[in-house]
């Protein structure tokens, strides 16, 4: 997409691979080999992006709008065009369809589906701790269970 669009996009869009291969090494090759020189490459060297992105596979890929907000997010097979994404958000349009978020409802906020509230800070700090305890818990089942092998 870099080469076909380059000279419209330069410095507008960005494309950045994070990889979560086990070294360095690795990317690299890879990267040399598909001849992906375009992109700006990290690797994320045991970071903890995939937790704070929720993201549970790979390929993923994140599209953000012109205002620094997650436009898409998930595996590029659902998105028939990342081409044309691209180029509706730098247009500073909105893309619709799974992984997109919730629809914004006439005001501009977030519609929430039928039987949903929106919850308080102190509920999301709630909910926050509830998630990191159960992260801990997983980790000692992980250990006790390699214990017993």
């Amino acid at each position: 997409m870099l080469e076909q669009h380059g000279a419209e996009w330069e410095n507008k869009i960005k494309i950045i691979g994070l990889s979560i291969d086990q070294s360095a090494a690795t990317v690299k090759s890879h990267v040399e080999s598909k001849g992906w020189t375009k992109p700006i490459h990290y690797w994320r060297a045991k970071s903890n992006c995939s937790d704070v992105y929720s993201v549970r596979g790979v390929p993923h890929v994140m599209l953000i709008d012109t205002r620094g907000k997650i436009a898409f997010k998930g595996h590029p097979a659902n998105r028939p065009d990342l081409a044309a994404d691209m180029e509706a958000l730098f247009k500073g349009e909105t893309l619709t369809g799974e992984g997109c978020g919730p629809a914004e409802a006439k005001d501009g906020a977030p519609a929430l589906p039928e039987g949903y509230k929106e919850a308080s800070d102190e509920e999301l700090a709630n909910m926050m701790k509830a998630m990191d305890a159960f992260k801990e818990t997983g980790v000692q089942v992980q250990e006790a269970c390699k214990e017993e092998v």
